[in-house]
């Protein structure tokens, strides 16, 4: 199903497109809309659809964006000059000039140094040793090693494929049979969905966290403690990790595994290991940047030094000759540029279509027609949390998911005065539960691709697993948030 909406969705995407940009733009303006507001609706919902379908990259959709924000919108206030339409290029690139953009790129250089060196592969290897010599263990050592390197890790699929081996070395060491082994299906079906869940945990652990800060602050004017590295990871990690150690027992609930021991020690995870030899130079100078970076990030409540200044800095350290790891020729293959080119086309898009309040009157409407006009925050909040979960099913990109949402999520608290921070940002850590499918996101594909599992058994699973992180979530909006300030 999947793969045959891909097909419809390159071949029919960009008519599909134009067909819903003129649909909006040929409607007549509604009363109390600008003109300005109705060309900005009308891009975003064409935008939509191209990222949706992916019928073109999603940097030519920037540029579409971009072009369109120019030469056709010109400004945010539709201001002329001798009946010319004015052409900002300002209000164009707005999103390039963000901290947040650049945060994407740093983030990937730091993580590029930990996967470059080994040291991430260390680690991994290492908690195996440590935890996992019971089938338990065994599952909840990759998922906790996932966790460790999230905050360096921007990439769901990266951090996935470098999981990979790792759980198939977990697999062959306990001597388990592809699709017939509940410990297979357990042991994989739960590192799928850890890759997912540690998205959430950090800032840095996946794209569409910077994205959704980088609106956030776009939306308020301006940075603060509530949107910084630090504080993320304050409200996101104790669920994280409840929910990661939730998510073993619920899937093995469903999947209990067959054995009790593993048959034959760990001669794998130990060999592996004797492999990697002794640990070099360049792995420990990267383990200490790492730390460093983590360190600074945790603490930037405190000392208030900008986060992704910080990854400049330790950047800077990485690239340097002698005491770095990493040539800029090493990093720059791997930096996702098309990504950069998108994230700062949505931040551009999210910007000025909050500054303009296009989505505000939207919604306005939208709700008086409804009758909504006195809802409480936090039941529209945990309501929007159970939402943002199972709405991945028809995604196949949490970065569009990212693009398209949090903007109306921002809208939403514009609209009834919520503040945006406390509103948004819990909805913005739900960005990467892509659990469902295999085609939600990269990592699911690659883990589906092992073989230990069908799509039924993720199905059934995943829907668990978001219901029981649904409930934590709520629990942590009822307590944990209004502790911490957010709420």
């Amino acid at each position: 199903m999947a793969n045959r909406f891909e097909e419809l969705g390159k071949k029919y995407g960009n008519l599909i497109a134009v067909a819903v940009f003129l649909l909006v733009w040929l409607l007549p303006t509604p009363e109390g809309m600008t003109l300005v507001q109705h060309k900005l609706l009308a891009i975003f919902a064409g935008a939509v659809v191209l990222w949706v379908t992916i019928s073109v990259s999603f940097a030519t959709s920037t540029f579409i964006v971009i072009s369109l924000l120019y030469f056709w919108v010109g400004n945010a206030d539709g201001a002329t000059k001798d009946g010319a339409l004015i052409h900002n290029a300002g209000f164009a690139l707005s999103g390039f000039g963000t901290t947040s953009l650049w945060m994407l790129i740093t983030g990937f250089i730091i993580s590029i140094a930990m996967t470059e060196t080994g040291m991430a592969r260390r680690v991994a290897l290492n908690m195996m040793r440590l935890l996992g010599k019971t089938p338990t263990g065994a599952i909840l050592a990759p998922m906790f090693a996932n966790l460790f390197i999230a905050p360096l890790t921007p990439s769901n699929t990266a951090r996935t494929a470098a999981m990979l081996p790792i759980v198939e070395g977990v697999a062959q060491a306990y001597r388990i049979e592809k699709g017939t082994s509940n410990f297979g299906k357990t042991l994989f079906l739960c590192n799928t969905f850890a890759s997912n869940i540690t998205a959430g945990g950090f800032m840095t652990a996946t794209i569409p966290n910077p994205i959704a800060i980088g609106m956030i602050t776009a939306a308020i004017g301006t940075t603060s403690v509530a949107t910084s590295w630090g504080f993320w990871a304050l409200a996101a990690v104790p669920a994280t990790v409840i929910i990661l150690v939730g998510t073993l027992f619920v899937v093995r609930w469903l999947y209990p595994p067959e054995m009790k021991t593993i048959p034959g020690g760990m001669h794998y995870i130990e060999e592996e290991l004797t492999k990697m030899g002794p640990m070099t130079l360049r792995e420990k100078k990267s383990l200490l940047y790492f730390f460093l970076a983590l360190v600074l990030w945790s603490t930037d409540m405190w000392h208030h030094f900008n986060s992704t200044m910080v990854a400049f800095a330790v950047c800077t350290l990485i690239l340097l000759p002698k005491i770095g790891v990493l040539s800029w020729k090493e990093a720059q293959k791997s930096i996702p540029w098309e990504l950069f080119v998108y994230f700062g086309g949505v931040i551009t898009l999210s910007g000025v279509l909050m500054k303009t309040k296009a989505f505000e009157w939207l919604i306005k409407s939208l709700i008086t027609s409804l009758g909504l006009t006195d809802v409480s925050m936090l039941p529209l909040l945990i309501g929007l949390m159970g939402f943002t979960i199972f709405s991945h099913i028809i995604w196949s990109t949490t970065t569009a998911m990212a693009g398209v949402m949090i903007p109306i999520y921002i809208g939403l608290a514009q609209t009834f005065g919520f503040p945006i921070v406390g509103f948004v940002l819990p909805l913005a850590i739900l960005m990467g539960y892509a659990l469902f499918l295999p085609f939600n996101t990269m990592g699911n594909i690659i883990m589906y691709g092992a073989g230990y599992f069908t799509v039924p058994e993720q199905l059934k699973s995943s829907f668990a697993v978001g219901l029981m992180a649904w409930i934590v979530w709520a629990v942590m909006a009822v307590v944990w948030f209004p502790l911490i300030g957010l709420l």
